[in-house]
């Protein structure tokens, strides 16, 4: 008996609802129409702006919806704290959320001038190469010295100098035909 008076009384209340012009599902979700979704436009893409040469704290003034993922790296071309390269090109459409990387310039990276002079020069020169900087080597003959001994370094050992910098050598050779 209570059974057919629940029965009853939904079909009653579904009936009511029907001539009110409600369905069921409108109860819980309403579905938009394409009106209201032009309405409130809602932004899914931006277009990625270019942020080469800008600090960190502008880049992130233009792009509050894209995550930013920072590298640093040196760089002898780029000023130090700068944006100098992005993986997404300037003015491509991507999506809200989607991370770009960046590199952001460490600025100039220098080096200190190691210990050399206790060295045969040709091994000299190798060292100084293999950290970035470039040998230029002049001959002079020097009494006391051998062949191959190192005079004069400019700069000077123990010296930070930017990476790339010229290291002048002066080099004992009794013949120029010894040049390497």
């Amino acid at each position: 008996m209570k059974f057919n008076k629940l029965i009853c009384l939904g079909l009653c209340l579904s009936v009511m609802l029907s001539l009110c012009g409600c369905r069921f599902p409108d109860l819980f979700y309403k579905t938009p129409s394409l009106k209201e979704i032009q309405q409130e436009k809602i932004q899914t893409k931006v277009i990625m702006p270019d942020l080469n040469g800008l600090t960190y704290e502008k880049a992130i003034a233009q792009t509050d919806s894209i995550p930013l993922i920072v590298t640093k790296q040196y760089s002898d071309k780029i000023k130090k704290n700068k944006i100098f390269w992005q993986s997404i090109s300037p003015g491509e459409e991507i999506s809200i959320g989607t991370p770009v990387n960046i590199v952001i310039s460490r600025g100039v990276q220098m080096i200190e001038i190691p210990e050399v002079s206790n060295m045969d020069y040709l091994a000299a020169r190798t060292v100084l190469k293999s950290l970035g900087f470039k040998v230029k080597i002049a001959y002079q003959h020097k009494w006391g010295t051998e062949s191959g001994d190192i005079l004069v370094m400019s700069p000077e050992e123990g010296k930070k100098i930017p990476h790339g910098s010229t290291i002048k050598m002066t080099v004992d050779a009794i013949e120029p035909s010894k040049k390497n």
